[in-house]
């Protein structure tokens, strides 16, 4: 059996180590034209950023951010080692050749095309896009090259700056910040976009599209504050003029059905289990949680173990190898609602649950005038959407919210903030990059360090990749640990 799973978890690292390269592959090397359309290079960049996304970045940020368990043993061995801090170089390498070698040169390309055809939403489309990918990156590694990363002579095609400098994590989220407000400014809802069959997320809709970019700009102030408090007043301002991302307006990348163009992530499970999930359990301190309060997602989450499970719900520890009884694995057979793997299940890039939850905690933690009435409204419209998603009974949901959610208006500041970083927490169960960041700004709930973990500390940020730092001059000379605070991480 220990044969078989060890052949078996090397065949699913090769996937995730290469799935990147093949999956919805629809650009021929953009980067060698000196114009292009920019829909085709647009659909190329944001396909490889969710690709990437879902199969290489998502079950190991997932299960070090302790949303999901690699299952020690039972889940074949090497899934637990991110568990453990113990990142594969496929895991970093990709991604961040993902985001920098291809995405934004790719939509650096595509922000010519448009300019060309004097298209300034499809400008604006592909500057928004490439603010959320530096947004990503950032929040994974702190300091990263920003203002030196796509210095690339499109006429010549010649890279002008081999070795770029990694900026400071605070310059490169203003800098997102400006991206994001040339994105917004360029945006005329009077006219179309060439980028609208291209545009998988809102098929050109340039109104939902600004507000995305709004709700980006303040997810991004959500993420400085703490570190610089002056943001406190701008997110206070976005509250108040609202035009950010509502019920029905969620981003979504689509996955389908139909072969060729399904979930990578369900994918990989279906190629080497059959479509059943051997492999990604409940973590425990997720399962309990839910458990505690009753929540109805609990069984829209989670599922028994194929080979059998204790018949009440249970998650794993983290970094744990063997367990007395089988943990209950992330859905696949959409008993209880959307099951969370199957060939259709999108990458959920900012829905409104999170926009809710988000202004609920400016308001509490006074960013935002309204008080805490209006703060628990925003909670509780937040939560009702994040249960629809999953088809909750909406008697369930109500009792939920009457049973399990107290009235924020009862609580101190702290203890409201508390609920909602919960509930945030939970909403992201396949969102690992917002669940890992919120968690990192509230940490909250208590996760405890895993065993066997390579550090004596919770992880506060991914490794940097060996062919970076081995190839970039300007790269760090001294490597900060996993355990290291980045910048925005200053609560």
């Amino acid at each position: 059996m220990y044969n078989k799973y060890f052949i078996l978890s090397l065949l699913f690292l090769v996937v995730l180590g290469t799935s990147c390269e093949d999956y919805l592959d629809v650009n021929e090397d953009p980067n060698r034209a000196t114009s292009a359309p920019p829909g085709p290079v647009f659909t190329g960049a944001i396909t490889q950023y969710s690709t990437n996304r879902v199969i290489d970045l998502g079950p190991a940020l997932s299960t070090a951010a302790q949303l999901w368990s690699g299952g020690g043993t039972l889940g074949a061995g090497v899934f637990t080692r991110p568990e453990q801090y113990n990142f594969s170089i496929f895991t970093t390498g990709n991604t961040w050749r993902a985001y920098y070698r291809d995405i934004q040169k790719d939509l650096s390309l595509a922000v010519i095309g448009a300019q060309e055809i004097g298209d300034p939403n499809a400008e604006a489309q592909c500057k928004i896009f490439q603010a959320f990918t530096f947004y990503s990156t950032t929040v994974l590694w702190g300091d990263v090259p920003f203002s030196e990363a796509i210095n690339v002579d499109f006429t010549t095609i010649e890279i002008n700056t081999l070795n770029p400098a990694f900026d400071p994590q605070q310059e490169v989220l203003e800098g997102v910040l400006n991206l994001l407000d040339e994105g917004i400014a360029l945006i005329d809802e009077t006219r179309p976009t060439v980028i609208t069959a291209n545009d998988l997320i809102y098929k050109g809709d340039m109104s939902k599209w600004r507000k995305f970019a709004r709700s980006l700009k303040f997810r991004t102030l959500m993420t400085m504050v703490d570190a610089d408090p002056t943001k406190a007043d701008e997110i206070g301002r976005m509250v108040s003029e609202g035009g950010m991302i509502e019920a029905g307006d969620d981003a979504i990348f689509p996955f389908f059905s139909d072969p060729g163009n399904q979930n990578p992530f369900w994918g990989t499970l279906n190629t080497f289990a059959g479509g059943a999930n051997l492999f990604y359990f409940g973590g425990d301190v997720m399962v309990e949680l839910m458990k505690a309060d009753n929540d109805p997602r609990l069984l829209a989450y989670f599922e028994p173990y194929p080979g059998g499970s204790d018949p009440e719900v249970m998650g794993a520890p983290a970094g744990v190898q063997s367990f007395p009884s089988n943990p209950w694995v992330l859905t696949t057979s959409g008993v209880s609602g959307p099951e969370l793997v199957r060939p259709d299940a999108p990458d959920v890039l900012f829905p409104y649950s999170e926009q809710a939850m988000l202004e609920a905690e400016a308001m509490v933690r006074g960013f935002a005038s309204e008080g805490l009435a209006e703060a628990d409204t925003r909670l509780r419209a937040g939560i009702t959407d994040a249960m629809n998603n999953y088809d909750i009974d909406a008697t369930a949901i109500t009792d939920y919210l009457d049973n399990s959610i107290p009235d924020l208006t009862t609580l101190s500041a702290d203890d409201a903030r508390a609920i909602i970083a919960e509930q945030l927490w939970i909403d992201c169960i396949i969102r690992p990059l917002e669940g890992y960041t919120h968690w990192r700004r509230a940490e909250i709930p208590a996760l405890p360090v895993p065993e066997g973990a390579l550090t004596t500390n919770f992880i506060r940020r991914l490794p940097y990749p060996p062919d970076e730092i081995n190839a970039n001059t300007s790269a760090p000379s001294v490597l900060p640990t996993v355990d290291e605070r980045l910048w925005f991480d200053n609560n």
